[in-house]
């Protein structure tokens, strides 16, 4: 079975130890992909970081094995819709500069 682990922390990095040897580095908020449940079960630190509500384990149910009927309007002789391409993102404002440099 695989867990995902959240970082409830509302500022900073966290990294969370695994029990693998590795380690997940993690910004406030952010989510891991699936890892399987051995990288954190009998993990003392996931324990500690859970208990100090650091982290969040959550359980991926794992998908069906039944195939998934088509979707209306995709079958075959239908061309799929366009990918719209990747999310444009706001520029940020330039940067003022540090106060020695605006005096």
């Amino acid at each position: 079975m695989a867990v995902r682990i959240r970082s409830l922390l509302v500022s900073g990095p966290l990294m969370v130890p695994l029990s693998g040897g590795g380690s997940v580095y993690l910004s406030p908020g952010e989510v891991t992909g699936e890892l399987p449940d051995v990288d954190v079960t009998n993990n003392a630190m996931v324990d500690k970081m859970r208990a100090r509500r650091l982290i969040d384990v959550e359980q991926v149910e794992e998908e069906s094995s039944e195939p998934e009927e088509p979707e209306e309007g995709s079958g075959p002789g239908e061309e799929p819709e366009p990918d719209p391409g990747p999310e444009t993102h706001q520029a940020r404002a330039p940067r003022r500069g540090t106060r020695a440099e605006q005096r």
